[in-house]
């Protein structure tokens, strides 16, 4: 049965049925009007018999504290019974209850770009190496592979199967992408458009792509297609592979380094700010890659487990049912009620006459 959840951001808690938690004030407050229409009541039969409610034998003779702790206990069955009803919702926080993992597209740059060697041994085996480390250390999570360079392709839709898109790993690169081009460029926008559209096809939620790539790009439409994703619910994340400093790109067929169409040679850099434009946009996160691939831990870490745990939260599957407890509660406040027994234990009463006015003397 699937349950709409009231939503809590922080909070390990949640009630299947919420509405029901304001039975509590308003049984609180018909109790209290209950108690003391009650008590005007009684006096005004005791005046009427006695002449007086203040009088002495007009005292019912209740025991003070039992009197209290009854009320006490009328009033936490009151608060109880609503609180067990709403179905209260404990999290589950082992891991594999959580479900920790996350949907995400990991959107590869296959561009002659990532052949430039500003890192060791060059752009394309440092973001691959550190990639499949990272996806080895995927354990729930369902994970897909674009590549792109001017056009983007889904190799592989989402799936637990991290071995496959590894297995791809060593068979994609910038040498099979782009063998018939030597002029073709990376197109972040394509990458973005064919993520969203895979998404919105499938449904799915949250939806995550983690861009691979060093940031240059040859298309007109990044910003607009950025935009239009965002508005889905599109999280662009981006790994900036490269330096600012940048390197020379070589030439894929020949050998050399590649040169432009004025006879340049082409330098690539790292473009972190159009980077960090993107997944500002989308409500994303930048991080570079790092000299030991330490990126993609940071962005598990940072953004990915938070953003599993919330998505794992509003699933009413990862929770346990919580009403066992304030239902017990509530019984055992009805059975101490009935062992206080207020009616049945009342202190004993003398006359006014007949009680003694000063201590007696011990001979």
């Amino acid at each position: 049965m699937d349950l709409e959840l009231a939503p809590a951001e922080d909070t390990a808690m949640r009630f299947a049925y919420p509405g029901l938690l304001l039975l509590i004030p308003v049984l609180i407050a018909v109790i209290v009007g209950v108690w003391a229409l009650e008590r005007r009541r009684n006096r005004r039969r005791i005046a009427q018999f006695s002449g007086s409610a203040d009088r002495p034998w007009a005292d019912p003779g209740l025991v003070p504290w039992r009197q209290r702790a009854d009320r006490a206990l009328v009033l936490a069955v009151a608060v109880l019974l609503p609180l067990a009803l709403a179905r209260p919702l404990a999290f589950r926080t082992d891991e594999q209850s959580e479900l920790r993992g996350v949907p995400y597209l990991i959107a590869l740059d296959l561009s002659r770009s990532m052949l430039a060697t500003d890192v060791r041994p060059n752009r394309w085996f440092a973001a691959t190496n550190a990639l499949s480390r990272f996806l080895d250390s995927s354990r729930a999570d369902r994970v897909g592979l674009i590549t792109f360079s001017g056009v983007a392709y889904l190799n592989a839709p989402l799936s637990f199967d991290t071995r496959a898109i590894q297995a791809m790993l060593r068979y994609a690169s910038p040498y099979t992408m782009e063998m018939d081009s030597e002029t073709a460029g990376s197109n972040l926008g394509s990458a973005i458009e064919r993520a969203g559209r895979y998404f919105q096809t499938n449904s799915i939620q949250p939806r995550v792509v983690i861009l691979v790539t060093d940031g240059e790009d040859s298309g007109d439409q990044l910003l607009e297609f950025t935009r239009r994703w965002a508005r889905q619910g599109v999280k662009v994340c981006a790994i900036g592979v490269g330096t600012r400093g940048g390197s020379k790109v070589p030439r894929i067929q020949w050998g050399g380094v590649a040169q432009n169409t004025s006879g340049q040679e082409v330098v690539s850099r790292l473009n972190e700010a159009n980077l960090k434009r993107i997944t500002a946009l989308t409500g994303g996160r930048y991080v570079p890659l790092g000299d030991q691939g330490e990126g993609f831990t940071t962005l598990r870490q940072e953004f990915l487990a938070p953003l599993a745990e919330s998505a794992a939260r509003e699933d009413s599957k990862n929770y346990v049912e919580a009403y066992p407890l304030p239902l017990t509660l509530a019984i055992c406040a009805l059975v101490a009620q009935a062992i206080i027994g207020v009616r049945r234990h009342q202190r004993p009463r003398l006359p006014s006459a007949l009680r003694p006015t000063t201590r007696p003397v011990v001979p």
